[in-house]
């Protein structure tokens, strides 16, 4: 009999050491605490970048103010004033000044169709930051003051070679100018509008000059 509370007892003990190791393994290891140390390096780092994305953010708000500038049209300029054409399709911009304006009844084989050759004097400024072509500016036009009818030059074509009249022509590099004529044929009138672009244009900047009957040589 006292063979078998031994062996029971030791069963029993046996049990006890098998449940209390199988407790121990389902206890949750916790995570310890960050130091002083660690934390300290984790806000420096904060710190460190948020003024970084305040200069990021300050360079981009500088740079859209810049690229958004706007240059208003110039209207009622006289002869001899410099006005600031920005063209709508590649937003070339460039400076015209209008030089002077004279009448002609004949030029060498161009037909005037009743009306006298009005010779416009400009010298245009490439004041953007690339260069282009003379042709490829904003064709301007001429008309009777208050018209809003505008006619177009003379093709380049059909004034090649006529003597007296020198032609814009070329390619324009940044800060280059270039001083040429315009050719329109034109009735008679007492004021004249002479203008790079209008209101009905699609174009971002025009300019505009208007001059008497009395300024025309």
């Amino acid at each position: 009999m006292n063979k078998y509370k031994h062996i029971t007892l030791l069963l029993l003990f046996i049990m006890g050491l098998l449940l209390a190791a199988c407790s121990n393994e389902e206890e949750p290891v916790e995570d310890p605490e960050p130091t002083e140390t660690e934390q300290s390096e984790t806000d420096t780092s904060e710190e460190t970048t948020a003024p970084e994305s305040g200069e990021e953010a300050e360079t981009e708000e500088d740079e859209g103010a810049s690229s958004d500038e706007h240059i208003e049209h110039q209207l009622e300029l006289s002869i001899g004033d410099t006005g600031t054409v920005v063209s709508s399709t590649d937003q070339l911009k460039y400076e015209v000044t209008l030089n002077e304006v004279s009448f002609q009844d004949e030029l060498d084989n161009v037909p005037s169709y009743g009306n006298k050759f009005m010779i416009v004097n400009v010298t245009v400024e490439n004041v953007d930051e690339r260069a282009f072509e003379v042709a490829d500016m904003f064709e301007p036009g001429i008309g009777v003051l208050d018209s809003q009818e505008y006619k177009p030059p003379v093709e380049a074509d059909i004034l090649q070679g006529v003597s007296d009249i020198e032609l814009l022509d070329g390619e324009l590099a940044p800060g280059d100018s270039v001083t040429g004529d315009y050719v329109f044929r034109m009735e008679e009138a007492d004021n004249y509008s002479f203008t790079y672009g209008h209101e009905a244009d699609q174009i971002i900047t025009r300019a505009e000059w208007q001059f008497s009957a009395d300024e025309v040589d």
